[in-house]
C-alpha cells in the first residue's frame, strides 16, 4: 500500500509539473481540488522530490540557467561582455542588436520560466504547510529553500524588467489579475521571504555536495540585495557572514568552478547523471570564426596587465585572428564523475559586496582590505582607496572582471551604478530606455492589470 502512494505521489507531481510547464504564468489554471497536495506531500521522500525537482528548473530554464537563454548569455550580448557571431535570427542575436520587443520570445521565455519556478516554490510552501505526513524538520527546511529561490527570482524579475507581481500563492483566481508592484516594494518582501529563510535553515547542507540552498547562501542574498537596495550597513553585515565562515574560502582561479571548489557557496547540479555545466557546453567553441557569440574587445581589453584571470578564465581560439570565448567552465560534454556545477552565489562576489558597502561607509581600511584580496588572488598589486569616486570606479571594475558572464552582473552593475549609458559608446542605438526589458506582450493581453508597459515599448 505504501509503495501505491508513493506511485500515485509521484505520478501527481509529474501532471501538475508537466500541466506548469504547458502554460504560461498567468495561465496555470489548476484549482485547489484538483492538485491533491496531501498525496503530492504524503511524506519527507515526495515533498523532498518536490524540491529537487524546483532546482532542476532553476538548472534548465530562466535567469540562471547556463544555456543561452539564461541571464548570463542573453545580458552579456545585451551589454558589452558579448558579441554574437551566428547570423539567424537567435535570442541572443536581438538582445545584442538591441531589438528586443515585447513579443520576442527571449523576453517572454525568461519571464514565462522564471513565474513557473516562483509557482513550483508556491505550491511546495502551501504543500508542506498543509502535510500531517512530512516531518517537522523537513517542512522546516523545504520551507526555507522555497522561500530562498521564490526572493532570488523576483530580484532577477524586478532589476531586470522594473516593476514586476510579487507572487505569494498558487491561486490562479489571485494570479491572473495580480498588478505589479514597485521595485522598492518587490525587494521589500525578498527580504522578508529570506529573512525567514535564514531562520528556518542550517548553515549545514540539506545534501553532501553544496546544491541546495543553506543558511549561508540566503545570507549571500540578502547581502546582495541590500547592496542593491543601497543599505551599506546591512550589505556588510550580511557579507561579512559568510566570509567569516570557515566553509568558504576563496580559490586558485583554476578551482574556482571545479563542483568541489570551496568558494562556492550554492551550485546548480547538472540534470544528467555524469553531467557538467550548461555554461561548458554553450560558452566554449572550438573553432574560429566564433559560430554563436565570442568575448567582446571590450571586456577582453578590460583587463589590467598582469591579471591571471585573463589568462585562466579567457582562451583564445584562431590563428592569425584569434577570437576569445569564457573559459571558466572547461568540460563541454559529460565526465565521470561530474567535474563542473554551475556556480550561482561564490565567496568572491561577498568580498566585493563588502568593499563597496565599507568604500560607501567611508571605511577605507576596510573597503581596501576586502578589494585586494579579490585582487592580489588574481596577481594584482594592490590598491589604496581613499574616496567614494574611485572606490566605485575600481569597484566597478573589479566586478566586471571578476565576474563576467556571470548571471548577468554587469547588466545589473552598470544599472545600479547610473553608468548603462556607456554602452552606447560601443552600440550607438542604445537609448535610456533599454535599462528595462519590455513585459511580455501577451502576458499583457492576459492581464490588463500589468500596464502600463515599459518605457520605450
Amino acid at each position: 500500500m505504501k509503495n501505491i502512494k508513493i506511485i500515485k505521489a509521484l505520478t501527481a507531481a509529474v501532471l501538475i509539473m508537466q500541466l506548469v510547464a504547458c502554460t504560461d504564468f498567468l495561465e496555470v489554471d489548476i484549482p485547489k481540488d484538483q492538485m491533491d497536495e496531501e498525496i503530492i506531500f504524503n511524506d519527507d521522500k515526495t515533498a523532498t522530490a518536490a524540491a529537487a525537482h524546483l532546482y532542476t528548473l532553476l538548472w534548465s530554464n530562466g535567469f540562471l540557467s547556463g544555456n543561452k537563454e539564461g541571464a548570463g548569455y542573453l545580458l552579456a550580448c545585451y551589454t558589452d561582455e558579448m558579441e554574437a557571431t551566428v547570423t539567424q535570427e537567435t535570442n541572443y542575436r536581438t538582445f545584442y542588436e538591441l531589438t528586443v520587443l515585447p513579443m520576442n520570445v527571449g523576453v517572454k521565455n525568461l519571464w514565462d520560466y522564471s513565474y513557473r519556478q516562483i509557482y513550483v516554490a508556491n505550491s511546495i510552501l502551501e504543500g508542506v504547510a498543509g502535510s500531517n505526513g512530512v516531518t517537522a524538520p523537513v517542512k522546516q527546511q523545504l520551507t526555507g529553500e522555497a522561500l530562498a529561490v521564490r526572493a532570488l527570482i523576483h530580484f532577477y524579475l524586478t532589476q531586470t524588467y522594473g516593476n514586476v507581481p510579487y507572487v505569494t500563492t498558487t491561486d490562479y483566481l489571485v494570479n491572473q489579475k495580480i498588478g505589479k508592484g514597485n521595485v522598492d516594494n518587490v525587494l521589500q518582501n525578498a527580504v522578508k521571504d529570506l529573512k525567514l529563510a535564514e531562520e528556518m535553515l542550517s548553515e549545514e547542507y540539506p545534501s553532501l555536495e553544496r546544491v541546495r540552498i543553506n543558511k549561508a547562501a540566503v545570507q549571500a542574498l540578502l547581502a546582495r540585495i541590500f547592496l542593491y537596495k543601497q543599505d551599506y550597513q546591512n550589505a556588510g553585515y550580511y557579507a561579512e557572514k559568510v566570509i567569516q565562515n570557515s566553509k568558504y574560502q576563496m580559490e586558485p582561479l583554476d578551482k574556482v568552478f571545479l563542483k568541489e571548489s570551496k568558494s562556492a557557496v550554492w551550485q546548480l547540479k547538472p540534470a544528467a547523471v555524469n553531467g557538467n555545466s550548461l555554461e561548458g557546453l554553450h560558452y566554449i567553441f572550438t573553432n574560429a570564426p566564433a559560430p554563436f557569440a565570442k568575448v567582446s574587445k571590450a571586456l577582453e581589453s578590460d583587463f589590467e596587465p598582469g591579471d591571471e584571470r585573463y589568462k585562466e578564465w579567457l582562451k583564445g581560439v584562431g590563428d592569425g585572428t584569434v577570437e576569445f570565448h569564457p573559459y571558466k567552465y572547461r568540460q563541454r560534454a559529460g565526465t565521470t564523475p561530474s567535474q563542473e556545477y554551475s556556480v550561482v552565489l561564490r565567496v568572491e562576489e561577498l568580498y566585493l559586496i563588502a568593499a563597496e558597502a565599507a568604500a560607501n561607509m567611508q571605511d577605507w581600511d576596510a573597503a581596501g582590505t576586502y578589494l585586494n584580496t579579490v585582487r592580489e588572488r588574481a596577481g594584482l598589486s594592490p590598491i589604496a582607496l581613499s574616496d567614494l569616486a574611485s572606490a566605485q570606479k575600481v569597484i566597478l571594475h573589479e566586478r566586471r572582471v571578476e565576474l563576467f558572464c556571470e548571471f548577468g552582473h554587469r547588466f545589473y552593475d552598470l544599472k545600479r551604478f547610473g553608468q548603462l549609458d556607456m554602452i552606447k559608446n560601443i552600440k550607438p542605438a542604445w537609448s535610456p530606455y533599454m535599462q528595462s526589458l519590455p513585459l511580455p506582450e501577451n502576458e499583457i493581453f492576459l492581464n490588463s492589470n500589468l500596464l502600463p508597459q515599459n518605457n520605450g515599448y
